[in-house]
């Protein structure tokens, strides 16, 4: 019988929505140690009339979140290859 384990290292970005005070929706993404999967995982919203009536802005808030996890997702890989670029010398 063999037994072995992987251990792995992700970065999470997590960011709470507030509308007046009162926190509306969080949000997450999280990105694997070399940046080659990225998953943005499920919110969650507490306070649905607040939700619903600024719907708009917290969408665009959204958005703005993505490209976040994306740009860092992109850091992850950049800094990723150039460690691999270091071993290999």
């Amino acid at each position: 019988m063999e037994i072995t384990t992987k251990g792995n290292k992700n970065v999470t970005l997590t960011k709470e929505i507030y509308v007046d005070g009162k926190m509306v929706k969080t949000i997450s993404a999280t990105i694997n140690e070399n940046g080659e999967s990225i998953s943005f995982n499920t919110d969650y919203v507490y306070d649905m009339e607040l939700y619903k009536s600024n719907r708009e802005a917290i969408r665009k808030i959204e958005a703005d979140f993505e490209d976040e996890a994306f740009t860092e997702q992109d850091k992850i890989i950049e800094n990723s290859s150039v460690s691999s670029d270091k071993e290999g010398k």
